[in-house]
């Protein structure tokens, strides 16, 4: 499962995608009101690729800034 998340492209990309993660996490999470169980290792993985693009993203910043 890991693997398939860590594949995809960056969340950053779009509103979209960013979305699309975040619904991913929200479901992970599990439901009180429907007593389901939180997938704890599907909620690392996203965590793990949030944490991932983000610093890609900002070393891509950081780039763009020095070079200017």
């Amino acid at each position: 499962m890991a693997g398939k998340i860590k594949n995809k492209p960056n969340i950053f990309r779009t509103p979209r995608d960013l979305k699309s993660w975040a619904i991913d996490l929200q479901e992970a999470c599990g439901s009180e009101l429907v007593n389901k169980k939180p997938n704890t290792s599907k909620v690392d993985a996203l965590i793990e690729k949030f944490v991932g693009d983000y610093n890609e993203n900002m070393e891509q910043l950081s780039e763009e800034v020095e070079s200017k």
